[in-house]
């Protein structure tokens, strides 16, 4: 029994080894894809329009940011008005 099993196992070894080389030794050649320029061309102009509108939208975005520190820091003022002009909620007489 143990002669056999030596024995498939051996068989099944080799044809696994027999099939990774027959998959290692495929010879078709690689496809070659051409670029034309009629296909570069477009590519190119949308690449450069989504790169404007990027740079649109982060100046945008950089606008909005200063606008709201901007009033972040009018915020803070009026809180610091508002907390300099209540009176105390208790007053204690002056001797």
């Amino acid at each position: 029994m143990a002669i056999i099993r030596q024995r498939v196992w051996s068989f099944l070894g080799v044809a696994w080894l027999g099939v990774f080389t027959f998959i290692s030794c495929d010879t078709r050649p690689a496809a070659h894809i051409e670029r034309t320029p009629e296909l570069v061309v477009p590519h190119s102009r949308l690449v450069q329009s989504l790169q404007k509108q990027i740079r649109e939208k982060d100046k945008y975005i950089a606008e909005l940011e200063s606008r709201l520190d901007a009033l972040k820091i009018i915020d803070q003022d009026i809180e610091k008005r508002r907390n300099l002009s209540r009176p105390p909620a208790t007053l204690t007489p002056a001797d």
